[in-house]
């Protein structure tokens, strides 16, 4: 009887086994650990700008392996940086990568480390700052200490003014010809948020004044009106900021005047037919001139009402008086 347990333990035992072995790949599948994920298809891609040390900038250098080695240092005014067991090293014009390998070469010529892994951070960047010109309440140049964003630089300059343009370029400091405009939305702060950048000591933000466009004669509110949309407007559009065509406006005499070259070129405009719908909204251009002209007819018998008024206000008044 105890035989025949023992044996039956035994084969329950055996089979337990061989089922931990066959789950065991399975279960370490599943971990996560075992099959990285592959992220790059879920992150925006992000071409990093190589800032250059200058002086006064703070630095903090690691080397692997030996955390006695880890220190911050400040680069002094002759671009030159205090490093434990080397000493004085120039650093100043040099990449963060640049300095690395520049301070691991050092280390490796004077026998201290056979194969030295140097990192090094620009912790803090003092020595320049950003400069924010164009249509901005206070042009100048902002000391920062690292990167910060486009947002927060609009805001230390005090933000965009009434006529500033939406769409900001940023001429980075590392190189010539690298420079990138982002399209801020007024009426869309998510939108504002996602494009919103890193922007390095030494950068040039650039805020240029918005198109303007006219709309004189008769309308409501004759004048100059901003294209912040992008650099879009209609023609509807700027009318309705310029309060519609009055009662005595001549709607189907309405002229555009588009600048071309020297010169403006004229087009007929039908506000009317426009307006219903029946032809195609016109897009207009930065200093494109709308005139609306008055109706002759229209403003006589308007003035006429008006002397009509007058003199029945002062005959009334005459009789009361």
């Amino acid at each position: 009887m105890i035989r025949h347990q023992l044996e039956t333990f035994v084969c329950i035992l055996l089979v337990l086994t061989v089922m931990l072995a066959w789950a065991n790949p399975v279960w370490a599948q599943n971990t996560g650990a075992a099959t990285p994920v592959n992220s790059s298809s879920a992150t925006t891609k992000v071409i990093a700008v190589p800032v250059r040390i200058a002086p006064g900038d703070l630095l903090e250098i690691s080397v692997f392996d030996v955390p006695e080695l880890a220190q911050q240092v400040r680069v002094g005014a002759d671009g030159t940086a205090q490093l434990a067991l080397i000493g004085n090293t120039p650093l100043a014009g040099l990449t963060g990568q640049q300095a690395a390998e520049t301070i691991a070469r050092e280390l490796h010529d004077r026998n201290f480390l056979v194969r030295p892994q140097v990192n090094v951070l620009i912790k803090e960047s003092t020595s320049q700052g950003v400069s924010v010109v164009g249509e901005v309440q206070h042009p100048g140049i902002y000391q920062v200490t690292g990167p910060r964003t486009l947002l927060d630089v609009v805001s230390m300059a005090g933000g965009l003014t009434n006529v500033a343009d939406t769409r900001i370029t940023i001429k980075h400091r590392s190189a010539t010809e690298d420079s990138v405009t982002i399209t801020l939305k007024n009426d869309d702060a998510k939108t504002s948020l996602a494009m919103d950048v890193q922007v390095y000591p030494g950068d040039l933000v650039v805020v240029p004044r918005a198109g303007i466009v006219y709309v004189l004669g008769a309308v409501a509110r004759p004048g100059g009106f901003v294209m912040q949309d992008s650099g879009k407007i209609t023609l509807l559009q700027a009318l309705a900021q310029a309060g519609s065509a009055s009662t005595t406006a001549a709607a189907n005499h309405a002229v555009l005047l588009r600048k071309a070259g020297d010169e403006y070129v004229t087009s007929q405009l039908h506000l009317a037919r426009i307006s219903r719908g029946q032809e195609q909204d016109v897009e207009l251009h930065a200093n494109d001139i709308v005139f609306i002209p008055n109706n002759r007819l229209k403003d006589a018998l308007r003035n006429t009402e008006s002397i009509a008024s007058s003199i029945g206000a002062a005959s009334i008044y005459a009789i009361v008086h």
